[in-house]
């Protein structure tokens, strides 16, 4: 699929909006290329990994602005190699400048997630601003609210406030998002703006996992296989398992793993077992310990 002298023929190549949408093109194939374990094979090499982000960066700068936002969140979290927050601020500031839609929105979402314990006071106060200046021009915007719940509670950028984080929360769920339903069994959990309540943190877990949570689901699976909150049904807990497994969730993974090379509620299945567990390992989980504990 991707060839080195291809894309550097398109990166030498005249700008236009053409090329610009060839060099996303290419940059997104070649992930997909990543995902699926290309560069383990030798199909794929570290130098065209290499050029994925000047890839988003020349789409950018030739007429695809939304590629400043690709770009910030490679740099942020890459799919190879080690983040880069610098770059990544580079580019969503490019974003911003460039007018891209939601821009804004997605500076404070990496400033969230990836710089929560170093940005500066100014910068988490522009991440508030900018989330709330989102939730404003649009009322039902789930996303930006379900952000916005998020620095409200733990005051980034604001005066910490974990019951109104909250009501945002379920504001942002009853417009159906899934991380704010799983934020609202986190609120329940532990008594964030609201009295522990183990059975509400269940059912908004449940709710959260029928929307697709992989987080969720996961959880479902370890409740029903350990019978906390629930009896103990292994079945169900295999069921949730794979869901979480199937949406790239590794510690489901390695859940279902342990289930199948014990045979506990299951047939024992050691191939199974062993290609959940390097599934797991791929994904970056480190299995050593549950490997030895079952004897894998």
């Amino acid at each position: 699929m991707s060839d080195t002298p291809d894309i550097d023929a398109l990166l030498q190549s005249t700008p236009s909006n053409a090329v610009a949408g060839q060099l996303v093109a290419w940059a997104d194939l070649t992930r997909n290329q990543i995902a699926r374990g290309d560069m383990m094979l030798g199909i794929l090499t570290f130098d065209e990994v290499a050029k994925i982000p000047v890839a988003y960066q020349t789409a950018a700068q030739h007429g695809e602005p939304s590629a400043w936002v690709t770009l910030a969140w490679w740099h942020a979290y890459p799919d190879f190699g080690e983040p880069d927050l610098k770059s990544a601020e580079y580019a969503i500031a490019a974003a911003i400048d460039a007018n891209v839609e939601n821009a804004k929105l997605e500076l404070a979402k990496i400033r969230w997630f990836f710089k929560r314990d170093s940005a500066t006071e100014s910068e988490t106060q522009q991440a508030y601003q900018f989330v709330s200046e989102v939730v404003a021009s649009d009322p039902d915007d789930a996303d930006a609210i379900y952000i916005l719940a998020l620095l409200t509670t733990h005051g980034f950028g604001v005066a910490a406030s974990p019951e109104s984080g909250f009501e945002l929360q379920e504001r942002s769920a009853d417009l159906g998002n899934a991380d704010a339903m799983f934020e609202i069994y986190a609120h329940h959990a532990n008594g964030l703006g609201v009295p522990v309540d183990e059975e509400l943190a269940f059912n908004a877990c449940q709710r959260a996992a029928n929307a697709g949570h992989s987080r969720a689901m996961y959880n479902l699976g370890a409740f029903n296989a350990t019978g906390r909150g629930t009896p103990k049904n292994m079945p169900e807990a295999v069921k949730w398992y794979e869901r979480a497994a199937d949406a790239g969730n590794p510690s489901a993974m390695a859940g279902l793993a342990v289930i199948y090379a014990t045979g506990d509620g299951v047939e024992m299945d050691h191939e199974y077992a062993q290609e959940m567990f390097d599934q797991a390992d791929y994904c970056g989980l480190d299995v050593s310990h549950l490997r030895e504990q079952v004897g894998l």
